[in-house]
């Protein structure tokens, strides 16, 4: 990861969801091919030059697709009950951060558009609302990936099922910045065959 450059000192972690079971693409999603990589080795690498202290991959067990990324200065943890939903694969690697860590960065394997740049501006807004969620929007919609601040942290692994956050992210109550972007990547994730191929149509020039 790239050394701060400013003075603040917020630690935030980046937690990169790679264990999901892929159900509506019927097949491994993340290890298909884009640009001469897996889809989640994108992730991975704008996390890696990004201005987060620490990137997490939470991988399945015995998963060929670990075999086929470069996990180079990442830490890897395993969701072993990653067949009960995202939840579980979020609060696994939550467990794994350190007690200094103020904010987990939850980064979604399937935003091969994501940008360290992107990753760095909701880090710095971050920096300046450390006890807010930050969440990027465009056009009214919320996209990914989400930071959640350490004081929620305990209610994160409390969660259940395949819904991620998002039924904190409905609480009233909730403290949330939400970040305008022009970016795509926050917005582009893949789940579907159709939505594959509309990336590998319209962003991979290998295929052109």
């Amino acid at each position: 990861m790239t050394e701060h450059t400013l003075s603040e000192q917020t630690t935030i972690a980046g937690i990169i969801l790679a264990a999901g079971t892929s159900t509506r693409m019927g097949k491994d999603k993340l290890s298909l091919p884009f640009k001469g990589k897996p889809l989640v080795q994108h992730v991975i690498d704008a996390a890696r030059k990004s201005l987060l202290d620490s990137a997490i991959v939470v991988l399945p067990e015995n998963s060929a697709l670990e075999a086929l990324l470069d996990l180079t200065d990442c830490e890897v943890v395993y969701s072993r009950k990653r067949l009960e939903g995202q939840a579980e694969s979020l609060k696994t690697g939550l467990q794994s951060l350190s007690e200094t860590t103020q904010g987990a960065m939850t980064l979604l394997g399937d935003l091969p558009l994501l940008t360290s740049d992107a990753i760095n501006h909701l880090i710095h807004a971050f920096w300046q609302a450390p006890h807010h969620w930050i969440i990027p929007m465009r056009n009214g919609r919320r996209g990914n990936p989400v930071t959640i601040p350490k004081k929620w942290f305990g209610n994160v692994l409390e969660l259940k099922g395949d819904t991620g956050a998002r039924p904190l992210l409905i609480e009233p109550s909730l403290p949330v910045r939400l970040i305008e972007m022009d970016e795509v990547g926050p917005f582009f994730d893949i789940d579907t065959t159709r939505q594959y191929d509309l990336l590998l149509t319209h962003y991979d020039t290998a295929t052109k």
